[in-house]
């Protein structure tokens, strides 16, 4: 009897691995495409249905959460009750070994391949009676077969066929005009021109040196995304609490009048409960209430562990399962070690990720020791502590240091709105910001902003340029 083109008890062993490790979804999912890997009806529908749960509803299965989920809508339900719904599921669930799924997604993709083959007029049947059939790998097809496989679209087999870049350059131009390249903004209206806004798809990396508030900046930027601009988002950090980014964000909201509030209250004052009167205190709780009822912000804290792997699962776990478009990472680093081949390895992991699921990327890194003594506009990618070969992965660096009192002289701040030329004022607390590498654009300009890490407020005051007479 000649072997079928489809294993049909394959694909429920598969449906019951993703509905018992849902997580699973996060390695798999971008693989999987349910119109070409599953021949039946009902394992398709289970699959496509575990799918928009996982994305839309809940990362944890139970049977009362996903009955909820398919009545929701009624041709679902009346497909999920003809399959006896829950019962079917828990079959397939009992049926799988999660240590075998490997072989399962395997046998998936082989029939896959199988069928397109057949499509394409691919003599398959003397595949399918091989004494060895079932031992034969996916990929063993696709070396057996690799010249005749270029239009095959699935996701083993691939397509990749050059285009003629330009053919469509008016439709492009009309485009641009009804849907501007242009990103989020910043909180920081300079950059943003320069970056032209935060863009989806790209990675901004922030550098400065040690303890001088590269993890409150980032808070910065982060409640601001989330806060008022409304985008989910998620906080990786490794070195830093949850009860220390609490601290430094709602210090931010308090503090920052783009957010609706200036109390001047330092970030001290709120972490050990010691406030200039009731007044403050009321003030602040008001900021706390603000805070719950706008947060769209997870935070996951990877100082166990932080491998590049772990980074990856995180996003694709919080992009595709919480619909998060933003994510922020403190700080970039090797796994276990710091030599800079990991580091410019875990940038580019970061980096890909966020291209390939079209998000936003932010993340610090720590800047060398001795950038303390170099001149703000001698900084450069050397700068960077263990990693100054990441510059050519990521899309915009910013390396930046705060300026030393008895240096104010040697600078000028430029402002033409503000007046042109004007001198550092020495009670104020400035950083200089190196504009290293932008791929949107300008790039080595120097800004400076004066920052209060108290309050955590940075407020952008314009170029830093030298001082002909200092």
């Amino acid at each position: 009897m000649a072997r079928e083109k489809f294993d049909i008890s394959n694909e429920y062993l598969i449906i019951g691995c993703f509905y018992s490790e849902p997580d699973l979804y996060v390695e798999y999912g971008k693989s999987i495409r349910s119109k070409y890997d599953f021949f039946d009806d009902s394992t398709k529908f289970l699959y496509d249905s575990f799918e928009l749960y996982y994305k839309s509803f809940s990362q944890q299965i139970s049977e009362e959460k996903l009955n909820a989920f398919m009545i929701k809508e009624n041709d679902r339900k009346k497909k999920y009750m003809q399959l006896e719904g829950w019962k079917t599921i828990s079959k397939a669930i009992n049926m799988c070994d999660i240590a075998d799924f490997e072989n399962y997604y395997d046998t998936l993709k082989k029939y896959s391949l199988i069928r397109e083959l057949d499509k394409k007029g691919f003599p398959i049947q003397r595949l399918l009676d091989h004494p060895k059939f079932d031992k034969i790998k996916s990929n063993q097809i696709i070396q057996s077969m690799r010249g005749n496989l270029d239009k095959i679209q699935t996701v083993i087999g691939g397509k990749s066929e050059t285009t003629i870049v330009g053919k469509d350059m008016r439709e492009q131009v009309k485009k641009w005009r009804e849907e501007p390249a242009v990103g989020i903004p910043l909180p920081f209206e300079v950059q943003s021109f320069l970056f032209r806004g935060w863009r989806k798809g790209k990675l901004i990396v922030d550098g400065m040196l040690s303890n001088e508030g590269k993890s409150r900046k980032l808070s910065l930027v982060a409640s601001y995304t989330s806060l008022i601009l409304g985008k989910p988002i998620l906080v990786m950090v490794n070195e830093m609490s949850e009860e220390d980014m609490k601290a430094a964000m709602l210090t931010t909201v308090c503090n920052n009048p783009i957010f609706g509030f200036e109390l001047n209250v330092p970030e001290r004052n709120i972490v050990t409960g010691k406030y200039d009167s009731e007044e403050q205190f009321e003030s602040v709780m008001e900021v706390a209430e603000y805070f719950e009822e706008h947060t769209k912000i997870y935070f996951q804290d990877m100082a166990s562990s932080y491998s590049d792997d772990d980074i990856d699962f995180q996003c694709r776990k919080h992009v595709l399962g919480l619909g998060v478009e933003y994510v922020f990472y403190d700080t970039l680093k090797g796994y276990k070690t710091d030599n800079w081949e990991t580091v410019k390895q875990t940038t580019t992991k970061l980096r890909d990720v966020v291209s390939e699921l079209k998000v936003g990327g932010y993340a610090t890194i720590q800047l060398t020791d001795e950038s303390l003594f170099i001149n703000i506009f001698d900084f450069s990618s050397n700068n960077i502590a263990n990693a100054k070969q990441l510059k050519h992965v990521v899309d915009h660096l910013i390396l930046e240091k705060k300026l030393h009192f008895d240096n104010y002289n040697k600078y000028l701040i430029q402002n033409e709105e503000w007046g042109g030329e004007m001198p550092l004022q020495k009670n104020v607390v400035y950083y200089g910001q190196k504009i290293d590498k932008n791929r949107a654009g300008a790039k080595g300009m120097v800004l400076v902003q004066a920052v209060d890490l108290d309050l955590n407020t940075w407020k952008e005051v314009g170029f830093l340029i030298k001082n002909r007479n200092g």
